[in-house]
């Protein structure tokens, strides 16, 4: 092999792995933008579930009443008054 035929294997080398990462950041950035699109989705109407809930007219026991409480992670309403 001459030396002009040497540059030109390196250079289409060079070429063509310059165009390998150019398509897996390609694939990559796509799989990305795929991911990370904001969807417009409906926002679903709950009136109907809101209104069985109250209609329903749920009293929580004490007991119920103070797991909420210790899992909220702070007092709703203060009423043991700590």
């Amino acid at each position: 092999m001459n030396n002009t035929g040497l540059v030109d294997y390196q250079d289409k080398q060079k070429r063509e792995l310059e165009k390998k990462q150019q398509e897996v950041r390609a694939r990559e950035f796509a799989a990305l933008e795929q991911r990370t699109t904001t969807r417009h989705d409906r926002i679903p109407d709950m009136k109907d579930a809101y209104a069985q809930v109250v209609a329903k007219n749920y009293k929580p026991s004490q007991d119920e009443i103070e797991f909420r409480r210790f899992t909220s992670g702070g007092f709703m309403d203060n009423a043991k008054g700590h």
